[in-house]
């Protein structure tokens, strides 16, 4: 080989090492500045965690001596929004939260009952109760607070490391201290499990469960009936766990769930074709279906036509108001004029258990002036925690041309929702 050629090749060779010290060099340093943003973000989120559930604690404290309406609106607002200060930090740490979903259950449940409070404690104040359970929740919340302080503690001192969602090489040593993750874990498995309260909120409803009285030859045969078909037809897929005896039963492309209440929904598997049958056929179809099982006395509520599917929802009606959470779904497929989709799950024959103390006109002087009323309605709705609500829905529009939903309760004539 030529001397010319082994300089040249020399020279190359020197290049690449130089250009790859470089790429890595750079990689290098980039490296640890993301290491050192994630440790710093870690670190806020947790010092946030901290701060929070101790201004959780000390929020819910203050119940015990707020006296007036006021205040205890004051408080309620307080609590909740350090709760959701809380679970938001602890979003925002590097590791799955799901784990420590017991932790989380109680920052939810916090939150959540005190902003289901404050519209009755801003008129009436604190009762007892409501200072009892506010109390107990104060308490849990200084207990995490303190132990999270402890953490903190052993952050600063190196005991305790944060945890980070890098994935280190097998041959890169690990960190001795215990993660922050882990020693979370032991708290909430040295924890008692809260003791549950109803209230009207998210977290404070309790799932009523349907009571049936099929037995299994019954929840088969009206499965084909609903599928137009014989028993023998049907084909066992699986059973649900559970007190309600699910089971769901396949006909060719259809699929049944049945339970001791009757069948709760159907769908088809199968793609619909070009429509053969128009809107006003097809929702013809779905009022003779629901007639066909029993489901007297619905109105259809909304509509979607989506060129080959039409989607309907009827709703229940008592005392001439719309009961819009109290539903049935079904949607027909324009191709055949098959029940396409069909579900009841939410449904209940039953009449709502409300009293309508304040009529239309008395409920309308809670609209705010500026607002013109284009249409109103009689509504049983469900609240955040899932009791029937009567009330009257005021569409309205203000100067702006805005339109605005306002919703009076029908037994105290005060507002309990408003929709943009």
């Amino acid at each position: 080989m030529k001397k010319k050629t082994k300089i040249l090749l020399a020279a190359y060779a020197l290049s690449a090492v130089t250009a790859l010290s470089g790429w890595a060099a750079a990689q290098n340093a980039g490296l640890r500045f993301h290491r050192g943003d994630e440790a710093q973000i870690s670190a806020r989120a947790f010092e946030e965690t901290v701060r929070a559930v101790d201004a959780l604690s000390a929020a819910l404290g203050k119940s015990v001596y707020a006296t007036d309406g006021g205040m205890c609106a004051r408080i309620c607002g307080e609590a909740y929004a350090e709760a959701s200060a809380a679970e938001g930090a602890m979003l925002a740490l590097p590791f799955a939260t799901q784990e420590l979903e017991q932790l989380a259950a109680f920052l939810n449940v916090a939150g959540d009952y005190a902003i289901s409070l404050c519209p009755r404690a801003a008129v009436e104040g604190f009762g007892e109760e409501d200072v009892a359970h506010l109390k107990t929740l104060s308490a849990a919340a200084a207990d995490f607070a303190g132990s999270l302080r402890e953490l903190q503690g052993d952050v600063n001192a190196g005991d305790v490391r944060l945890d980070s969602r890098e994935m280190r090489l097998q041959n890169v040593a690990e960190e001795t201290a215990a993660p922050l993750s882990a020693r979370l874990l032991d708290y909430q498995a040295g924890l008692a499990p809260m003791e549950k309260f109803r209230y009207d909120g998210r977290y404070g409803c309790e799932e009523e469960r349907r009571a049936g009285y099929l037995t299994e030859e019954e929840m088969l045969k009206e499965a084909a009936d609903y599928a137009d078909t014989e028993p023998e037809a049907l084909t066992l897929l699986y059973r649900y766990e559970g007190t309600e005896g699910r089971r769901c039963y396949r006909f060719e492309d259809l699929f049944l769930c049945v339970s001791r209440c009757g069948v709760e929904s159907m769908a088809q598997s199968r793609l619909a074709g070009e429509a053969s049958y128009s809107a006003a056929e097809a929702r013809e179809i779905a009022e003779r279906f629901l007639r066909k099982h029993g489901y007297e006395g619905l109105v259809l509520s909304s509509e979607e036509n989506s060129g080959t599917i039409l989607s309907l929802r009827f709703c229940r009606t008592q005392d001439g108001a719309d009961c819009p959470d109290n539903a049935v779904t079904l949607s027909v497929a324009l191709d055949d004029g098959s029940i396409y989709s069909f579900n009841a799950e939410k449904y209940s024959p039953g009449d709502a258990a409300v009293s309508w103390d304040v009529d239309q006109e008395t409920a309308a002087l809670a609209l705010p002036a500026g607002l013109t009323v284009q249409e109103a309605k009689k509504l049983i709705c469900k609240s955040a925690g899932q009791q029937d609500l009567a009330c009257y829905a005021f569409f309205c529009q203000d100067a702006e041309g805005n339109a605005v939903t306002v919703y009076v309760d029908a037994a105290t004539g005060r507002q309990c929702r408003i929709e943009l």
